[in-house]
């Protein structure tokens, strides 16, 4: 979503190349609009060689199978927005966790722009279930997973734990 208006006073934006990129710039103070991505911290929560999903209970693609996770809070480092969110969507802790890697997407189609910290990690203490924005839970094969993924960042977090599992 790319504002057209400036958020420092208002005035309309117009695009502009800048760097050799598309920017959108105030007429009036000069302002820019980056576009710069929200993070979300991701976990692919493995058991042997199964991964936890949960469905999406909301939109974006609400009914979609996703990695369980969410966007960091101000002041939060993404390991505590992990925390976090696997207390508020599964009930649990988070356990050993190791970082698989950063991927870009869209928070839906022509959403804001997202960069999805994604982390292997194993589940903690407590019972999993579907919880806050979660319709449910369920383990998939790392070589089946399910159909309905929507995110991109999903997809290339998993072709990663398949080839960090066959080294």
């Amino acid at each position: 979503m790319i504002p057209r208006f400036c958020l420092r006073c208002g005035a309309g934006l117009f695009a502009r190349r800048e760097a050799g990129r598309a920017r959108r710039v105030c007429r009036r103070c000069g302002w820019t609009y980056y576009g710069n991505p929200a993070p979300a911290a991701v976990a692919a929560l493995v058991r042997g060689d199964r991964v936890l999903f949960s469905r999406r209970a909301g939109p974006p693609w609400a009914g979609t199978w996703d990695l369980p996770g969410g966007f960091l809070e101000e002041g939060e480092s993404a390991e505590q927005a992990l925390r976090r969110e696997l207390r508020e969507e599964l009930g649990i802790r988070l356990g050993r966790a190791r970082y698989l890697g950063s991927y870009p997407d869209e928070y839906g189609p022509g959403g804001p722009p997202v960069l999805t910290l994604v982390y292997r990690a194993a589940p903690g203490r407590g019972r999993i279930g579907a919880r806050d924005d979660v319709a449910e839970v369920r383990w998939f094969a790392l070589d089946a997973p399910p159909r309905e993924i929507r995110f991109p960042s999903v997809r290339a977090a998993l072709r990663d734990l398949r080839r960090l599992r066959d080294r």
